[in-house]
């Protein structure tokens, strides 16, 4: 299939990626997207047992978010994906117009709209993952695995009122990642593969 045949061509390259971020893509991806998955059927009345793996899957995927903001500060990678000065947003932008002329953004680790979205997904996960060890530890009727017990029913459902309204970001992001990933190798950059050391 070549670029004429989908109508969209990709900008630049893809940036080659490091093998620490590729790890940490590669575990992220596993753990949030399950994550996300298990948050859908958490509330099902009839087993305790989503909600207990959501929540070992929970303080698993705040570790490595963690680790993911570690990386981002030894990266040095602030500016990419968080470019919220003026010649960030000119950037983002830019990449906006182009998609209007199906040009694709640069993937990879670049300024523009590719590193906005990016941070967008940090901190949307990054604020589930805050919000959710909250709940862990104003839980109900002992339903939290650290043993503890909360009986403030307003606090636990203000918090789960939050969190699951990021979910919703999250939710978004996570479209917009894989959809924009699909496009890119349809456009002949393999990002995909980049990524996830194949290629």
């Amino acid at each position: 299939m070549s670029n004429g045949d989908v109508g969209i061509t990709a900008k630049g390259c893809v940036t080659e990626f490091d093998n620490t971020t590729k790890i940490i893509h590669f575990v992220m991806a596993i753990v949030l997207t399950g994550q996300m998955f298990l948050g859908l059927v958490v509330h099902d009345p009839r087993t305790k047992l989503y909600l207990y793996v959501h929540e070992y899957v929970g303080i698993a995927s705040t570790i490595i978010i963690l680790l993911e903001w570690l990386w981002i500060y030894t990266a040095s990678q602030f500016s990419i994906l968080f470019p919220w000065n003026r010649a960030g947003m000119q950037h983002i932008v830019k990449d906006i117009k182009n998609l209007g002329e199906h040009i694709l953004p640069e993937g990879g680790n670049t300024v523009g709209l590719s590193g906005f979205w990016h941070g967008i997904g940090i901190m949307s996960f990054t604020l589930m993952a805050l919000t959710g060890m909250l709940l862990l530890l104003v839980l109900p009727r002992g339903n939290s695995i650290l043993g503890l017990q909360s009986n403030d029913f307003v606090l636990y459902t203000e918090i789960a009122v939050v969190h699951r309204v990021i979910s919703y970001t999250a939710w978004v992001y996570l479209g917009g990642h894989v959809f924009f990933a699909i496009l890119h190798e349809l456009s002949g950059k393999s990002v995909i593969g980049k990524m996830f050391f194949y290629k």
